[in-house]
This record gives C-alpha cells, sequence and structure tokens, in this order.
C-alpha cells in the first residue's frame, strides 16, 4: 500500500471532508475542517476523525466525533492510525476521552471500554432528550489517560 499521511485537516479540505461522511449518513453539525485530522494517500483524502472539546453539566471533555473511513480502505488500519494519532497528540480537560459509537468493538480494541447509561445522560444532552434513549444504538465509551 501507498504511504498513508495523517494530518491536520484545513479549510480547503470540507468537501472532501462532507463526502467522506455522508457515506455513512454522518453531518458536520457544530464542526469546522479544523476539527479533523486526515488520512490521505497519493492527495486523496480516504479517513477523517474529529475530537472536539465538549461540555455539559459543568463537566468539561474531549470527545471523538464523527470517524469515518472510505470503503474501499476500510480493514486496513487507518482508523485505528487516526484514533492513535488523537490519542499521541490530544490537548484537553480532564483525564478521559469519550466517543459514542454504533462500532464499540473497534474502540474496545484501543483500550476504550463502554460506559453505564447514567453516566452517558452526565456528558451528552442529546442523550438526555432523547425519545429513543432507551433502545439507542450508540454505545458510549471512555478511554483514560494520564494527566
Amino acid at each position: 500500500m501507498t504511504e498513508i499521511l495523517i494530518r491536520k485537516a484545513r479549510k480547503s479540505d470540507l468537501l472532501a471532508i462532507q463526502r467522506l461522511l455522508s457515506t455513512y449518513f454522518l453531518d458536520m453539525e457544530g464542526l469546522e475542517p479544523e476539527n479533523f485530522i486526515l488520512a490521505e494517500i497519493e492527495g486523496k483524502i480516504i479517513g477523517c476523525a474529529a475530537l472536539i472539546k465538549s461540555a455539559f453539566h459543568g463537566k468539561d471533555f474531549l470527545e471523538i466525533h464523527s470517524i469515518a473511513v472510505h470503503p474501499n480502505f476500510r480493514g486496513k488500519g487507518i482508523g485505528t492510525r487516526l484514533i492513535k494519532h488523537l490519542l499521541t497528540t490530544m490537548e484537553g480537560p480532564g483525564c478521559d476521552l469519550y466517543v459514542r459509537t454504533t462500532a464499540p468493538a473497534f474502540f474496545k480494541k484501543l483500550n476504550f471500554t463502554k460506559i453505564e447509561n447514567s453516566e452517558k445522560l452526565f456528558l451528552w444532552e442529546d442523550c438526555e432528550n432523547c425519545d429513543h434513549f432507551e433502545k439507542c444504538t450508540q454505545h458510549a465509551m471512555r478511554y483514560s489517560y494520564n494527566c
């Protein structure tokens, strides 16, 4: 495989990020291109992941948001490289990184652990007000790192 470049996104990457996210019916609501890192091969964006600072109930925390890998490149370690890059470069509040995902096995391999619904309610306002909370397909997970 050709070398994969992991880099910070720029404003000019907006359309490529939107196109990639739309493959999985994800959107960029509340996100800017600069929130993302990208996986790129020969100038083509094949993966992206966003790291954002969130706050709810007076708690500030970091959250992985909107991770996607082009379908032709899935299963090749690109998502893992994106997450590992975020883990080694992140700066922010607290000692925990959170994610809501429909792919918990992927994050479990990267040492994330599932959190209880009560903590999920404490972290995300949209969970607190959701009519589908009891049958939600998103798993909330945490990665604890050294402060």
